[in-house]
């Protein structure tokens, strides 16, 4: 594998699925370095007859987020002030707001909304630029019941966005 090709075509996507799931940028720049050290670390062990390289990169970002919550929770439930501040803290810039940057944050607040099997299913999808097949693959699901999922949470999104005004 050339670590620094894969890395140049596949930063953005690994990022953005990280940064759709966290939605908070510093936290998504921290965790795309985790994975990207994974895959550097790992780049021998990757078995192409066990799935193409995008699911397995995929794979990794997907196991650090989900790490990152677990240790979340665990410190968030044992740590002696349960009112830390929050990880999804949003900035908003009025200034600097076009019309686009509305739209998009209104489609971030809508993927907040939704449960996080949805956001990851429809992260995968979209912004990951997997296939049904590979998403089904990865998790571990029949296809048709990756592609149920996918429906549902886009359907899901669609009516918090109506609720918005922005569909």
């Amino acid at each position: 594998m050339d670590f620094d090709a894969v890395y140049k075509e596949m930063f953005k996507p690994v990022y953005a699925y990280l940064l759709l799931r966290v939605q908070d940028e510093n936290l998504a720049q921290d965790l795309a370095s985790k994975t990207w050290q994974k895959v550097f670390d790992k780049q021998n062990s990757y078995d192409p007859l066990k799935g193409n390289l995008r699911q397995w990169l995929f794979t990794i970002a997907r196991n650090e987020v989900n790490s990152f919550f677990r240790l979340y929770y665990v410190r968030k439930v044992l740590s002696l002030s349960a009112f830390e501040d929050d990880f999804k803290s949003k900035e908003e810039n009025p200034e600097t707001a076009a019309e686009q940057k509305e739209l998009e944050e209104k489609l971030k607040q809508a993927m907040g909304k939704l449960k996080s099997n949805y956001r990851d299913i429809l992260a995968l999808k979209f912004y990951s630029g997997m296939s049904n097949g590979e998403i089904a693959q990865m998790l571990k699901i029949s296809e048709s019941n990756a592609g149920t999922i996918i429906n549902r949470a886009v359907n899901k999104l669609r009516i918090l966005l109506e609720a918005e005004n922005v569909a």
